[in-house]
């Protein structure tokens, strides 16, 4: 149980204070459905699973909305729904029937960003933490990375190498050298990659 301290509203939005420290915000047309007063004393996780239901519909059709303009991981749809003011049991509850419906599916997504990424100029270690920042698990990133092989990498890191080496051409071939490698470890390659690429272009 904890005490509102305060109701904060503000374009819309409704933020609730407890205790002095930020706890929910929400749209206000789903606040005044579950509606609260500063002194009023609350069990959290009731008062939040009462806003769930009545939220639910409407996260619901917003996920839907965003998985039509493109595919979306688990984490980008929680990223959204938050932002709308959508509380996390319903955004659970969305994810679940989403998952369930196989609208979404995060090894899927990573299979199919791999693909794609795997045609481009693109380093293991960049793709990892492009998978990362989408919130993709280390089980469902291992079974994307196989397209990542040793090979595609060698090619990958040539290809990136030739469009950057006309950066160093003008330089002594140890320092142009040493400027393309460092140039391929900040694109995620690994040193195997990059020593190969090197060699073909100097060797």
């Amino acid at each position: 149980m904890a005490i509102v301290t305060d109701i904060r509203e503000n374009r819309g939005m409704v933020e609730i204070i407890l205790e002095g420290s930020a706890f929910a915000r929400m749209r206000k047309s789903h606040f005044d459905k579950c509606p609260l007063a500063a002194g009023d004393d609350i069990d959290e996780a009731a008062w939040l699973d009462r806003v769930a239901a009545v939220q639910f519909a409407d996260a619901y059709e917003a996920a839907l909305s965003s998985l039509d303009r493109s595919a979306r991981t688990a984490h980008d749809l929680t990223t959204a729904l938050r932002r709308r003011g959508i509380v996390q049991p319903a955004i659970d509850t969305v994810l679940a029937r989403l998952t369930e419906n196989g609208l979404i599916d995060d090894a899927r997504y990573a299979r199919r960003m791999a693909e794609l990424q795997a045609s481009k100029p693109v380093g293991l270690y960049a793709f990892k933490r492009k998978l990362r920042a989408k919130g993709i698990s280390d089980d469902d990133a291992q079974d994307a990375l196989a397209a990542f092989d040793d090979d595609q990498q060698r090619a990958a890191a040539l290809q990136a190498a030739q469009k950057l080496c006309k950066k160093y051409e003008a330089l002594p071939e140890r320092e142009a050298r040493a400027k393309l490698s460092q140039a391929l470890a900040r694109r995620g390659f690994a040193w195997d990659a990059i020593e190969s690429a090197v060699e073909s272009l100097f060797g």
